[in-house]
């Protein structure tokens, strides 16, 4: 019986030392993020294969193998399986990404909108640069910021009307946002496997740049109205103060507007006060200030008299100009020495022309 164990022993150490020696070996060869709203994770990459979860945007994986366009993965849970490697994100650019919302969370709103269609959210305004997200059709952004890059047709991306034909220059935004998967989106069929990310429990804030004409901005009713009587095209508006009369309270805006084709190298052109005339139960332009090449963001705030105040940068200024609502005026202000004081700038005085 003793021979029996001494020989059954080592063997069994030995069986199980080959078994430890050639177990399935999951080399790390990287990491990755998930960078679509909703991502299926495959049992294998066969034909015939089943579903162990869904993985939502953002989530972190360990990247252990690669083969053509399917990468075999380790979720934070432990669950191995494969995924399409074109939803994934390198870490580098993860960490692009999570930079760009940290400084467009600092910036704040000019205006806000929908996307048209399935809208490609990039790390740089242009086609080519690399890819954060993509939203789908009619989700809420928030503009906070405007540039222009050269048009160039990609294959995710095709138009058949609306291209920019002469300048071959586009509008972008840097929009915020958030990544989300709505309720019941994404349930997992194996139910024993409860590891990845449930339905509804996913809401990322998100940032990037979008091709502005895919967006169609929320615009209030007497902006749009205004802005449409004066053929100007607006990018951004801003709530200044609401006056109250018999028919209730109504908004006064300030409006930043273009015209022309995309690609202006100014962010805005023309800016505009519309104000509530209580008498005539009608909006008015109370103030316009054209010829400008004007730069975002606009800043509004309120002086130490509660009177509307907006500021913003012309281009290679290096001053704000500053201007103040009072009642129905628009009137601007100049910095009074380092007091930190404002007045409003005087008219220039006409130039007499001198007699011989």
């Amino acid at each position: 019986m003793k021979r029996k164990l001494l020989v059954a022993v080592p063997l069994l150490c030995l069986v199980a030392l080959l078994a430890w020696y050639f177990r399935p070996k999951h080399e790390l060869l990287g990491e990755a993020y998930v960078s679509e709203r909703s991502v299926t994770l495959w049992s294998s990459v066969a034909q015939v294969r089943e579903q162990l979860g869904v993985l939502g945007y953002g989530e972190h994986v360990d990247v252990l193998a690669r083969r053509n366009e399917n990468v075999k993965v380790r979720t934070a849970a432990g669950v191995i399986g494969w995924v399409d490697g074109r939803y994934l994100m390198e870490p580098e650019l993860w960490q692009r990404s999570a930079k760009l919302l940290q400084q467009a969370q600092g910036i704040p709103i000019q205006a806000r909108g929908r996307t048209k269609v399935p809208t490609n959210l990039r790390v740089e305004p242009g086609r080519t640069e690399p890819r954060l997200y993509q939203f789908s059709r009619n989700t809420p952004v928030e503009i906070v910021g405007r540039a222009t890059a050269d048009w160039v047709q990609v294959t995710d991306e095709k138009e058949s009307e609306g291209e920019p034909a002469e300048t071959k220059k586009e509008d972008w935004f840097l929009v915020r946002a958030t990544a989300t998967r709505p309720p019941g989106e994404g349930v997992v069929r194996n139910s024993a496997i409860t590891t990845t990310t449930q339905p509804g429990d996913q809401t990322i804030p998100i940032a990037g740049w979008v091709v502005a004409r895919f967006v169609s901005l929320d615009l209030p009713d007497p902006v749009r109205e205004e802005t449409e009587s004066a053929n100007i095209r607006p990018l951004a508006w801003f709530e200044l103060n609401r006056v109250t009369d018999d028919q209730g309270e109504h908004p006064q805006y300030l409006v930043a507007a273009t015209k022309g084709p995309e690609g202006a190298p100014c962010d805005f052109t023309t800016t505009r006060v519309f104000t509530w005339n209580p008498r005539k139960s009608r909006y008015e332009t109370a103030f316009i200030d054209n010829n400008l090449c004007g730069a975002f963001p606009i800043r509004t705030g309120k002086d130490a008299k509660g009177e509307p105040e907006f500021r913003f940068h012309i281009m290679g200024e290096p001053e704000e100009r500053v201007y103040r609502l009072i009642q129905t005026v628009v009137r601007r202000i100049k910095e009074e020495g380092a007091s930190g004081k404002r007045k409003p700038e005087k008219p220039k005085p006409k130039e007499v022309p001198k007699t011989k």
